[in-house]
């Protein structure tokens, strides 16, 4: 049977920029160089997914991006505000050029959704069109382990490629909407760190390791809910943080519409 990478796009576009180029300072002069080597960069994105294929024996791969607009500001304006103004590595536009000039084919976008929700749509699906085989999200970004699939780290190539359940993921999912993420700047419920909220959710993740997938996520969420009642927020805050935090899953959004389908309780 067929197998395909579901390759975070985003996180490779700058990892590329970043690795080829080099700032260098003078000991007389307070100013920076940036010397960058677009050659290098499109040599080392093509190595990288053929590289990649020949490890995981895919036979295809696929390569979701963000578009400029995400659902997700408006549930809460400030959603990524941390990361306005700051300038894109100074390759960015060279390694997107490459991307669309040499995979155009197997670029994926979708409106209103970042890079990160058509892998989870992708991910999940029973037999997507593009890639209705075997399939395997390729990513560094922690937020992966919310969804039920198969997942490969290339930082981390000595875990092998993961299976995580739903059960898992329901887990990793809560847990998020507790803590908050300083990197898309959702604050979770103040006060709740990672530690709190293993305490939190560990022990009913684990009484309830063999029950239905519903009730499972159904005993985490009442326990998230009184998380943020006894910090002195409301049910509604924490469906919102919630929402910030789950990375889209087969049927989250509707593909003739463009419309996000919110997760309900």
């Amino acid at each position: 049977m067929s197998l395909t990478l579901l390759i975070d796009a985003d996180v490779l576009r700058y990892q590329l920029a970043f690795s080829n180029t080099k700032t260098f300072k003078f000991e007389d002069d307070d100013s920076a160089t940036e010397i960058t080597n677009p050659e290098k960069a499109k040599a080392d994105l093509e190595g990288y997914i053929e590289d990649l294929c020949d490890t995981l024996g895919a036979t295809d791969f696929l390569l979701p991006l963000s578009v400029s607009t995400n659902f997700r500001k408006s549930l809460y304006p400030d959603y990524k505000a941390n990361r306005g103004g700051k300038p894109k590595p100074a390759l960015w536009d060279a390694v997107d050029g490459y991307l669309k000039e040499l995979y155009e084919d197997r670029i994926i976008t979708r409106e209103y959704l970042e890079g990160d929700d058509i892998l989870g749509l992708l991910a999940t699906a029973p037999a997507p069109k593009r890639c209705p085989g075997k399939r395997i999200v390729v990513s560094i970004d922690k937020d992966m382990q919310t969804l039920p699939c198969r997942l490969y780290n290339p930082q981390r190539p000595q875990l092998g490629t993961r299976t995580i359940s739903q059960h898992e993921a329901d887990l990793f999912w809560m847990k998020q909407a507790l803590t908050g993420d300083t990197t898309d700047n959702y604050p979770g419920c103040k006060g709740i760190g990672p530690k709190n909220a293993d305490l939190i959710l560990n022990p009913l993740h684990e009484a309830n390791s063999d029950a239905d997938p519903n009730e499972h996520l159904g005993g985490l969420w009442i326990a998230v809910v009184s998380a943020y009642e006894a910090k002195g927020f409301s049910e509604g805050d924490a469906l919102t943080q919630a929402r910030l935090a789950r990375i889209l899953r087969h049927g989250d959004y509707n593909f003739k519409t463009n419309e996000v389908n919110l997760w309900k309780p």
